[in-house]
């Protein structure tokens, strides 16, 4: 991938950062050694690199994500010389399997779902089994805070209040999204558009119960501030899961990979024939008539016919272009999306059942439920906006006054959490686009760019931020690419 700029934010984007900020970068890069300790692929993919055996490549992918790693397969199986350069000393980009005390947990992205094609038929292919996440399979109790009091209800009727919210939220859905997998909006989409989420909320004018319990799912949606979030980017989520609220939940938070994401990413590489070496960022890249030339951080020079670049569109920046991205990619890269929060792991003492928990904005987390439950103690995983004053996601003291306010007999022992917006290789979260980057940056977000051709879930027409959205970008990708492969031969 790319390389970053000296305090890791984009190359377009200078910013002075704050004592705090430089704090927390300094604790990222402590954390991330930790977490990644407990990280490794079960097969060699260096092994190509050290014999030496590989040819000029006819393409190289940047990125070892979802997207560049299916695109790098499907590449090679249909018979071009591929090269995966990948900045990490691990693959899988936004997805992280790791150690948390006696269990492995996903750092980042997680949950599929048989709704979800593209992983789908991954799944099928490699014959990966699942398990599910109770708390959001099966919750006991529901509850959330609206103007700082916790409410609990019945579970039937907070589903309703949260039924009727989001029916009412997503109304008109069908005139911007007649149908899923559609990558641009119509003229009714593009108004819609400069709407953000929180604008949205305010237009039902809710009661503040029913109101606070529909923000903090959004925020979670987005994984930021509702006001950083696109209204559009709600609706294509909501046609995406027919327009139901429940089958949204499940399609997001019930179902994971039993042995992990990087357990699909292992078959993915063991299965693909092609060159993968780690470690590797991309400084520039420059393209001409007779191909492309990559060089990297260590100053190496790779020749190739083919570029796939399939990075997070908050990084391009990073990267020196020879000519410069289209005005849209650019943008993008100064701008960032809007997915920027915290996913947190807790380990909790005392008795631990089956349950979720919202929380509005004005809160550090958001949602929270159960991952595995316990008669002496569990885990809960939880998803909260960023930068929130005085809260600290890595340390258990500051995170259990909150978790008290819903389960006052439980202490949190341990926390983990990585900061994905630190990480310069990432800068962000999952792809959520903030107000009007919908309508003006996708068309050149995705389009190929002479010899350069763009991949990866940021900029799926489906379930974009998403693992499946990943692998639907990469299949396309490489099917362009082996398209101009076989027209230049």
């Amino acid at each position: 991938m790319q390389k970053p700029s000296s305090d890791g934010s984009s190359a377009n984007a200078p910013h002075e950062l704050s004592d705090s900020a430089r704090a927390s970068r300094r604790n990222f890069l402590r954390l991330a050694g930790a977490a990644a300790a407990g990280s490794a692929l079960s097969i060699d993919v260096n092994a190509a690199a050290r014999s030496g055996a590989m040819k000029k490549p006819d393409v190289v992918v940047v990125g070892g994500g979802f997207a560049g790693v299916t695109a790098a397969r499907e590449l090679a199986h249909a018979g071009a010389r591929v090269l995966l350069l990948e900045a990490r000393n691990r693959l899988g980009g936004r997805t992280f399997y790791t150690q948390f005390g006696d269990k492995k947990v996903e750092l980042g992205g997680t949950w599929v779902h048989w709704s979800q094609p593209h992983v789908w038929a991954e799944i099928m292919r490699y014959g990966l089994d699942l398990e599910e996440t109770i708390g959001a399979s099966a919750p006991e109790r529901v509850m959330w805070l609206s103007e700082g009091k916790v409410q609990e209800v019945p579970i039937e009727d907070s589903m309703k209040l949260l039924i009727d919210a989001s029916n009412r939220f997503h109304e008109g859905s069908e005139k911007v999204f007649p149908r899923p997998y559609l990558p641009f909006l119509p003229d009714d989409g593009a108004m819609l558009d400069e709407l953000s989420i929180a604008d949205r909320i305010r237009q039902l004018n809710l009661p503040p119960v029913q109101r606070d319990l529909l923000a903090g799912l959004m925020a979670t949606n987005c994984h930021n501030r509702t006001g950083d979030g696109a209204f559009t980017e709600m609706l294509r989520w909501w046609t995406l899961a027919d327009r139901d609220v429940l089958r949204l939940f499940d399609a997001c938070a019930h179902y994971k990979l039993k042995g992990g994401t990087s357990s699909l990413i292992d078959r993915m590489v063991g299965d693909g024939g092609f060159e993968v070496r780690l470690s590797t960022a991309v400084s520039s890249i420059k393209q001409s008539a007779a191909g492309v030339v990559i060089t990297t951080e260590a100053d190496e020079r790779i020749e190739a016919r083919y570029v796939v670049m399939a990075i997070p569109v908050n990084t391009t920046g990073a990267i020196e272009f020879q000519p410069a991205l289209l005005p849209g990619k650019q943008a993008m890269a100064r701008e960032h999306h809007a997915g920027a929060g915290h996913k947190v792991y807790m380990k909790v003492k005392g008795e631990l059942g089956s349950v979720m928990m919202y929380a509005p904005e004005s809160e550090p987390l958001n949602l929270i439920f159960t991952d595995h439950p316990g008669a002496d103690g569990g885990t809960l995983i939880g998803f909260g906006v960023p930068d929130f004053e005085g809260f600290d996601v890595h340390n258990p003291k500051s995170v259990e006054p909150f978790i008290r306010k819903f389960l006052p007999h439980v202490s949190v022992t341990e926390v983990l959490a990585y900061d994905w917006h630190l990480d310069p290789y990432s800068l962000g979260t999952w792809c959520t686009y903030r107000p009007r980057q919908f309508s003006r940056y996708v068309r050149d977000l995705r389009s190929p760019e002479g010899r350069l051709f763009f991949a990866g879930a940021d900029i799926a027409a489906g379930w974009r931020g998403f693992i499946d959205g990943a692998i639907e970008s990469g299949l396309q990708v490489a099917q362009a690419v082996s398209g101009a492969l076989r027209q230049k031969a």
